[in-house]
């Protein structure tokens, strides 16, 4: 199935006729989002988005535009917040709609209250929910609003929590739309195999949080009733990405070395041409060597 956006045309023209399978993520039916992503939608989303919160829809759309990782903050961001999800989050807290500030950080809780007669008889504190960025529908009506959670490098649990969170928010009238941001799928291919951690393993290990460990638990039910809007950060985004995919590539040649060796050196022993395979994966690791992980700035 594809997700990846549709281009050209105005960014509120809508493409073709779209069936929505309920629940399941889909193109988008909606054009005008920036190139370096891949995007997904359940329940017509982007076009809730779209439509009836077009101002956010807008926020959304220059934050993206503007998101420009580089290969070095990747190689080097740490634990805590990374700084370029958190220069991410300030590009929409800094977006404002008639003099007043309509994104930022939320804590929201939930009350319910049970009644007979109009006599309340019970009233508690049902639960608690915090939202990284939490666009207002408008300074007036700020419910629904939206909802948007960057995933870049978190353990994968982290999906199934901000799906349930979405789920209730939802459920509740507290938000319209859920967005989910992490990592595209060509990207976590590129980094996942060749950005190396401090302990001597990989960065981004295949048990975080990335596009294929997000869409089936969409899928699956994943955010319930929730309108959905997935996006997947892809290489174009990354500056300096080129370094990492001429990593990638000698890793290849390595690799493609170690399966073909007969008919590649022929008059060779395997003890022979597996030193020559260690000294092509070195060779290439050497080229992007782990760097000291910083975290970002709470």
């Amino acid at each position: 199935m594809s997700t990846s956006v549709e281009k050209g045309g105005p960014p509120n023209s809508i493409i073709g006729s779209v069936v929505d399978g309920a629940g399941e993520v889909r193109q988008v039916a909606t054009d005008g989002w920036p190139d370096g992503y891949v995007y997904g939608a359940t329940r017509y989303a982007d076009v809730i988005l779209r439509q009836a919160f077009t101002a956010r829809s807008l926020d959304l759309i220059s934050a993206l535009q503007r998101f420009r990782p580089t290969l070095t903050e990747l190689r080097t961001g740490g634990g805590g917040r990374t700084v370029f999800v958190k220069r991410f989050d300030d590009s929409l807290a800094a977006m404002h709609d008639n003099g007043n500030a309509v994104w930022g950080k939320q804590n929201i809780s939930i009350l319910k209250e049970l009644a007979l007669d109009g006599t309340s008889l019970l009233r508690t504190r049902f639960r608690g929910h915090e939202i990284d960025m939490f666009g207002k529908g408008s300074t007036d009506n700020p419910l629904p609003g939206i909802a948007v959670e960057m995933e870049w490098n978190n353990k994968d649990p982290f999906f199934d929590r901000d799906l349930l969170s979405f789920q209730a928010l939802h459920r509740e009238g507290v938000i319209a739309v859920g967005v989910i941001i992490t990592r595209g799928p060509v990207l976590q291919d590129l980094i996942g195999k060749t950005i190396q951690s401090r302990d001597g393993g990989l960065k981004y290990g295949q048990s975080s949080t990335h596009w294929e460990k997000l869409l089936p638990r969409v899928n699956f039910g994943g955010g319930g009733e929730c309108p959905l809007l997935l996006i997947g950060i892809e290489p174009e985004r990354i500056e300096g990405i080129g370094l990492a995919q001429d990593v990638k590539d000698r890793l290849q040649r390595a690799e493609e070395l170690k399966s073909n060796w007969r008919d590649m050196r022929p008059d060779k022993k395997w003890k022979d041409v597996s030193a020559e395979y260690q000294k092509m994966k070195a060779e290439a690791l050497r080229l992007m060597p782990p760097l000291k992980d910083v975290s970002g700035d709470e």
